[in-house]
């Protein structure tokens, strides 16, 4: 996308493959980077976070994103939400937490999302995966799929 928007003239760069691009200990957000999509998404219009701190979409929260910043106009994306948690039905309506039930280290709780000990299970799948499974690869996504936002918005009715 880069190299399209180049060759017509466009100044552009994917900050995520960029030189600058690290992750570094914050005291007040534990991991954290120079750099991120889902707050590049959220600041586009395109969702709102949730407990998990992943970012639900209308097309939900069990998904990858990137981005490009370009030095182009366009017209902003209208934000049906004011708040930016509007879409979890635990910040928004204090119920749900169907993600707490996933997390198999207790890494999301009620107060929120363990970066520390999210992050000490992802890098025990490193090790586990290639394994057990035979593949090179690591993760987990629990706390993302299996919810009512893994694929939607969700609906609060449904969780009345």
């Amino acid at each position: 996308m880069v190299a399209k928007l180049e060759s017509a003239g466009v100044e552009a760069v994917a900050p995520m493959l960029a030189y600058q691009w690290t992750t570094q200990m914050s005291e007040r957000f534990g991991f954290a980077s120079t750099w991120s999509e889902r707050h590049a998404a959220h600041a586009s219009g395109l969702g709102t976070f949730g407990l998990t701190d992943g970012l639900i979409t209308p097309r939900g929260q069990a998904m990858r994103c990137g981005s490009v910043i370009a030095r182009i106009q366009i017209p902003p994306t209208p934000r049906p939400y004011t708040d930016h948690h509007a879409y979890c039905l635990f910040y928004s309506r204090g119920t749900c937490g169907k993600c707490i039930q996933r997390c198999p280290v207790d890494a999301v709780t009620p107060s929120g999302h363990d970066k520390v000990k999210c992050r000490a299970y992802l890098d025990m799948t490193k090790t586990y995966v290639p394994a057990h499974f035979g593949f090179e690869g690591y993760g987990c996504g629990f706390c993302q799929s299996g919810v009512p936002c893994e694929s939607r918005i969700p609906i609060a009715e449904e969780m009345d």
